[in-house]
């Protein structure tokens, strides 16, 4: 009888137990499905806490995956150590290839370089030209089968990268350390590598910077002392994944504050709702709207657009493009080839306004990223090491404005903004927002879209 008695006991505490578990677990669960419905701020502070402590939780190097477990060593490395690493990595790999996948031709000039300054790597690398709507299926397929895709891949597009690529852990990041390396906390997971921004250039020589004061005259309403354009010229958002995703960000809370203050500016009053002969979900959405059905002009290509600016003085059309495509306006090519005095002609030629109420236009991000299946993680830490270096980054993006490095150490051109300038004037991509927005942001610009 005691035995029974004490199994019973025993039965009864076990029980007990299993339902304080019970409860200790849905207490964990319930806080992130409210993270879903609070305010974006409250979101990134969460993020950004348990970001935190899963950094402070020390994975023992037993349990990483082999590239995982190389990243660590290497970001505890000295640089000779590195450099030793990856020479070593390659002398026992004779038959492997460093692949280097990327949209940007800037990594191939500067993977020419890396080649120059380690011997051990000349003729082992490989630059691959990659076009982001058609190497994400690829991404994902070697996400899901676990096989090889490259060794290192520069990317953009928050939203494919949140999702598919850090979510599943597919896509890893390496820092460099040391005193000539400043990144911010913010930019080192994912690892940014390139920061770039697009703005609404026109033809400097006819327009000027007072044909667009106010963002809100894009909308072609007219305003209490300025007048609506009808002129601007717009890639497809359903192209242009880019382009999508700032008009996704202009529906973001830092933007409709931006946007509020623009729009009593040029309208002479507040903001009401009431107005507004469809409803929307908030300003922003209201901006998107009415821009998206007063685009004049709808261009295939940022860089065919941009060389023909000096075509379109007489319509005094603006283009929203990256800065950087002023590379590719050739008007002045005849004329200075042969001197130092080609690109500053043409960025005297085109113009662009710093100084517009709302926002001067869209800054976004690249990220340099090791797949998790990566056969020389290494030599693709040297190569990252050297791209956010100051040397690498002008072997890839010197003297040209509209590129900024991660590494706040490295100033931007001459004549150019520094990036945080940039970053106080544009609207900024926001990873956390635009994964949490994407969706129904997206059908609504996808219907704004079907009426053009």
């Amino acid at each position: 009888m005691k035995r029974i008695l004490a199994l019973a006991l025993a039965l009864i505490m076990v029980l007990a137990l299993a339902a304080c578990g019970s409860k200790t677990a849905e207490t964990k669960t319930e806080p992130k499905a409210e993270t879903k419905t609070e305010t974006k701020t409250e979101t990134k502070t969460e993020t950004k806490t348990e970001t935190k402590t899963e950094e402070k939780t020390e994975v023992p190097v037993e349990n990483l995956g082999p590239v995982a477990a190389a990243i660590k060593a290497a970001e505890g490395m000295s640089i000779e150590e590195l450099e030793a690493a990856a020479k070593k990595e390659l002398e026992d790999n004779p038959s492997l290839t460093f692949n280097a996948d990327s949209l940007t031709s800037g990594v191939k000039k500067a993977l020419a370089k890396f080649e120059e300054k380690y011997a051990f790597a000349a003729g082992r690398t490989a630059y691959n030209s990659k076009k982001g709507s058609e190497y994400q299926p690829k991404l994902i397929a070697a996400q899901k089968a676990g096989s090889y895709i490259a060794d290192f891949v520069m990317i953009q597009d928050a939203s494919f990268l949140k999702n598919a690529m850090l979510d599943t852990g597919f896509l890893l990041s390496y820092v460099p350390q040391g005193d000539e390396y400043n990144i911010a906390e913010s930019d080192q997971n994912p690892l940014v590598g390139v920061t770039f921004n697009k703005v609404f250039m026109y033809d400097n020589t006819t327009v000027g910077a007072d044909q667009l004061k106010n963002v809100w005259q894009m909308t072609g309403v007219d305003g209490v002392s300025l007048k609506g354009l009808h002129n601007v010229s717009y890639q497809s958002p359903l192209g242009e994944d880019i382009n999508m995703n700032f008009l996704i960000m202009l529906t973001s809370e830092p933007a409709c504050e931006k946007l509020t203050a623009a729009y009593k500016s040029y309208f002479g009053k507040d903001y009401n709702p009431a107005d507004d002969e469809a409803s929307y979900d908030n300003i922003g959405f209201k901006f998107v709207a009415e821009f998206i059905k007063n685009v004049g002009y709808w261009h295939s290509s940022d860089s065919s657009e941009v060389k023909k600016i000096n075509e379109y003085a007489g319509d005094g059309r603006i283009i929203f493009a990256g800065l950087c495509k002023l590379k590719d306006y050739e008007y002045y090519k005849a004329d200075y080839k042969d001197t130092d005095q080609y690109y500053t002609k043409t960025v005297t030629a085109a113009g662009w306004n710093n100084d517009v109420e709302g926002f001067d236009g869209f800054v976004y991000n690249m990220w340099m990223l090791i797949p998790e299946t990566a056969k020389l993680p290494y030599t693709s830490c040297l190569f990252i090491h050297y791209l956010l270096s100051e040397e690498g980054f002008k072997a890839g993006w010197g003297g040209i404005l509209g590129y900024y490095s991660a590494n706040q150490n490295i100033p931007s051109v001459e004549g150019d903004p520094a990036l945080a300038v940039w970053k106080e004037q544009c609207i900024v991509e926001d990873v956390e927002y635009l994964d949490t927005a994407y969706r129904s942001a997206v059908k609504f610009i996808n219907m704004q879209m079907a009426g053009k």
